[in-house]
């Protein structure tokens, strides 16, 4: 008889066993289900914002023909390059947005080619000198409003430094200009 309730009592534990398993697969199942059930199919929307830049004159610089100038500005059109481009956020988000030039190829002297960038107003905003390469900042943390544009024209000379630079002819420069965007956070 001991045997026999010993048994009996392997087998009821058993079965709660096997009950208490279907009771929580059941369980888990019903509370997936509500969890899925629960969801909207739009429950999470991101908003992002869009840059489109149009670079009217073209993206690289490549071998312009430049010739020693002592006097530029906005409205000077010969012998420099110059290269006016758009930058317009169609999202709907603000952004901050950061120009760069990359200079990959400068075949001048140091301390030869200047730089200069202006808004469409034609206010100079920034001027240096053009590397001998690497990447320089032409404007930073400039503000973009959505839904609105903004022009700039870059200007590159050779500058006149007053004395024979005949050396300097035939000298190259490449680069690139770069546009980049970051979200106002408000």
């Amino acid at each position: 008889m001991i045997e026999n309730s010993s048994e009996k009592k392997k087998l009821f534990y058993m079965i709660v066993l096997i009950l208490t398993l279907i009771t929580m697969i059941i369980g888990a199942t019903l509370a997936l289900y509500k969890l899925v059930g629960s969801q909207k199919e739009e429950g999470t929307v991101l908003y992002t914002g869009t840059l489109q830049i149009n670079y009217i004159d073209g993206t690289y610089i490549n071998d312009p023909e430049l010739y020693p100038l002592t006097n530029v500005n906005y409205n000077t059109y010969d012998k420099v390059y110059r290269n006016t481009f758009a930058v317009t956020s169609t999202g709907t988000l603000d952004q901050t947005i950061m120009i760069d030039l990359n200079v990959s190829l400068n075949e001048f002297n140091e301390n030869t080619l200047k730089y200069a960038i202006y808004n469409s107003e034609g206010n100079q905003l920034k001027t240096g000198y053009v590397p001998k390469s690497g990447k320089v900042n032409l404007t930073n943390n400039i503000f973009l409003a959505h839904s609105s544009t903004a022009r700039y024209t870059l200007i590159i000379w050779w500058d006149n430094k007053g004395y024979n630079q005949n050396d300097e002819m035939g000298s190259r420069i490449s680069g690139e200009i770069m546009v980049y965007a970051k979200q106002v956070k408000y």
